[in-house]
């Protein structure tokens, strides 16, 4: 069963609420990022204006780590309603971890929910739980799911989404179609054309094009990829003189400057062609030698034209 929404906020919202309601319980644990809501910002750095009470309420279990999620299990026992989590970010799950997610948490009585806002409709039609072969109780979707337009969902198993008669889910906008047609034309596109097939070939020529012009300007110590060729990720570490957030800085501002909105991550889409993804590499080429210049001449502060960046809080 399905229940709309306007946001990814609302179906991760809706989503714990629901599995609240299921089992009875108030306890969450929490794995990636799932929007702005009280119950999940307030176990961030994020949390002003969320009481104490909400805040511990939602606990933070580590990707791939196993043993931190059965110790939320042990510290709360028969006490959490929904283990939360994306499906995969950055890193690849390793050793069975989304399989021994759903096992410990369906032994412990748990909902299981994926987060699908940007996993859905990228790794294949039927989002990371198709494409892993992990089927959650519970799944959240959003925004490639209208392409744009302001929808979400909250998809999953009759017996629990039943309870969406009862729990209260709904807003001002609620009843707004346009942005229903609009998610019925994208799936039925998405069915019709080889479209994540597509996104899929398209973003790993990005990736083997990045990961050539790292090995060709000697920025393996530096640099690196990581997530999957439909959602790629450029990674900074930090060297002996300048922090990650300081060489991104630098690479922001000289990304921009030539004409590319990017903060990192390589969001393919089916219209980016094989122009697109020369161009990217062009700049890449540029930027890289020029940080290659910078962390030779340890001039950064004299090439930055912004305050470094700081990290707004740690997801993951």
């Amino acid at each position: 069963m399905v229940r709309f929404g306007k946001n990814g906020s609302d179906a991760t919202s809706g989503a714990v609420r629901l599995a609240r309601a299921y089992t009875k319980r108030d306890h969450v644990a929490a794995c990636g990022y799932h929007g702005w809501q009280d119950w999940y910002i307030g176990s961030t750095t994020r949390n002003l204006g969320v009481p104490k009470s909400t805040q511990e309420l939602t606990h933070k279990f580590a990707y791939n780590d196993i043993d931190s999620l059965n110790k939320i299990f042990a510290d709360y026992k028969d006490q959490v309603a929904a283990v939360i989590m994306e499906p995969m970010n950055s890193v690849e799950p390793v050793n069975g971890f989304l399989e021994k997610t759903k096992e410990l948490s369906h032994k412990n009585g748990a909902v299981f929910i994926f987060d699908e806002t940007i996993t859905g409709f990228r790794y294949a039609n039927g989002g990371a739980q198709e494409y892993f072969g992990v089927i959650p109780d519970l799944a959240t979707f959003g925004k490639g799911l209208a392409n744009g337009y302001p929808v979400s969902a909250i998809a999953g198993r009759a017996d629990i989404m039943r309870l969406m008669e009862e729990i209260f889910f709904s807003f001002t906008f609620g009843g707004e179609t346009l942005s229903l047609a609009a998610a019925l034309a994208t799936m039925t596109k998405l069915q019709k054309e080889p479209v994540v097939e597509t996104i899929w070939k398209q973003g790993g020529k990005v990736v083997d094009g990045v990961n050539d012009l790292i090995r060709r300007h000697g920025l393996k110590d530096l640099l690196s990829t990581g997530g999957k060729p439909c959602w790629s990720f450029l990674l900074f570490k930090d060297t002996d003189v300048y922090s990650q957030w300081e060489i991104k800085t630098l690479f922001l501002q000289e990304v921009f400057a030539r004409g590319i909105l990017t903060l990192g991550t390589h969001n393919i889409s089916y219209s980016h062609s094989d122009t697109d993804i020369e161009n990217l590499l062009k700049a890449y080429d540029e930027i890289f030698q020029i940080i290659m210049n910078v962390l030779s001449d340890r001039n950064l502060p004299e090439i930055l034209r912004a305050k470094p960046l700081v990290p707004l809080f740690k997801v993951r």
